[in-house]
């Protein structure tokens, strides 16, 4: 009985990462757009700098998910409501979550229309097109589908970046010990641990909107236990996978013409390298994994918004599939036409902006507001029923 509990739990982490891994490994990653504006221009600091960042988020979102177990907060609203003691901070959180759907959703959107649109001569609206109509079906069905997924298509996506990066490197072509011998030279590299750091610190606090995404499916969490174990896997999941491809992409700064951080001319550096490479397969097999990559960062989102706007056309425990997937196509269409930006643009610009506003009203209140209320001491004092907080 024991071990099957402890199964069901794990699973429910696991689920649970998966949710946040699949919002974060959006084509902005996948594509190694957001990996080089953030990550590769401060050179090696930029390879070992994203294990802070996701140590900063994933104990925030630690503190932010076992608040919404606690205290019954499965929509962002409610959630940021009882963190501050203020009703109508809801709306700074509103402002936040539809600027990240915008950008986030838009660089995606833009990110595999544009491949489809390169490798298949998919017409670009159509590429739009697909990922609305998949990504409504699946946050018509609740939760649990959600979580599984996300689980699922997060497996396919991790698998298939690590297969194209060990493809990669197996050419003799990056040469990580040439890109670092060299990476004091390269005019793409800035040499900085100072700013490094702090790109570490924004990047978590643009990245922290998914604490909506996380409230929203944070009802399957039994206890407290539960909570730090889907904090740890995330935090190791987002790690590890930044980590190797901050270091794959730092490799590639050593390819002979090719300037992979020039992204003016290549905006989406992974299938620049798969064609640099001549991988032709390869590239087919890479744009239906962003495909997958685009629909779960979709799904995550779309069903984060869905939470927090269906109850205003329908009732507590109402069933409204139709109505649901009509808020979500309506959510990705609005994404879709400022996908027109690009995604540099997007995830250079958009994300920074974000990340200055999401530190003070996401970060710093989920560690400190949220962390206290969640505390023994504090559920104690103000005699709040917490069932699992000791298990």
């Amino acid at each position: 009985m024991e071990n099957n509990k402890r199964k069901h739990t794990t699973s429910i982490a696991i689920g649970l990462a998966c949710v946040w891994m699949g919002t974060h490994f959006g084509p902005g990653v996948a594509s190694g757009t957001q990996i080089l504006q953030y990550w590769v221009k401060y050179g090696i600091w930029g390879a070992i700098c994203p294990i802070l960042a996701m140590s900063l988020l994933g104990y925030c979102l630690y503190c932010s998910m076992e608040f919404s177990r606690i205290y019954k907060t499965y929509n962002y609203g409610d959630w940021i409501q009882k963190v501050f003691g203020i009703k109508w901070v809801a709306i700074l959180f509103d402002i936040s979550f539809i600027i990240t759907m915008m950008t986030a959703l838009g660089g995606s959107l833009n990110a595999i229309a544009t491949l489809l649109q390169n490798q298949f001569g998919l017409n670009y609206w159509l590429g739009v097109a697909l990922v609305v109509v998949c990504a409504a079906l699946l946050c018509a069905f609740g939760a649990k589908l959600v979580s599984k997924a996300s689980t699922y298509m997060m497996y396919l996506v991790i698998a298939v970046l690590a297969l194209i990066i060990i493809l990669s490197m197996s050419t003799g072509k990056l040469d990580l010990g040439a890109a670092l011998a060299n990476q004091a030279n390269h005019p793409g590299i800035t040499l900085s641990l100072p700013k490094a750091l702090w790109s570490a610190v924004i990047y978590a606090a643009f990245q922290a909107t998914v604490i909506a995404n996380i409230s929203s499916v944070a009802n399957q969490l039994p206890n407290r236990s539960t909570s730090k174990k889907a904090a740890i896997i995330g935090i190791f999941g987002n790690a590890l996978m930044l980590v190797g491809l901050s270091v794959f992409l730092l490799s590639a700064t050593a390819l002979a013409d090719y300037d992979v951080l020039d992204t003016a001319t290549n905006p989406l550096p992974f299938y620049g390298i798969l064609t640099y490479l001549d991988f032709g397969w390869a590239k087919v097999v890479y744009v239906v994994t962003v495909f997958v990559a685009v629909l779960s960062t979709a799904v995550g989102f779309c069903f984060g918004g869905l939470a927090r706007f269906s109850k205003f056309y329908r009732k507590p425990d109402e069933k409204t599939p139709g109505k649901d997937i009509a808020l979500v196509a309506v959510l990705l269409l609005a994404c879709a036409f400022c996908s027109k930006f690009g995604i540099v643009a997007l995830v250079s610009t958009g994300y920074t902006i974000l990340g200055y506003v999401n530190l003070p009203i996401l970060i710093l209140p989920a560690i400190f507001l949220a962390g206290r209320k969640i505390s023994r001491g504090y559920l104690k004092e103000h005699n709040i029923d917490a069932p699992g907080i000791d298990e």
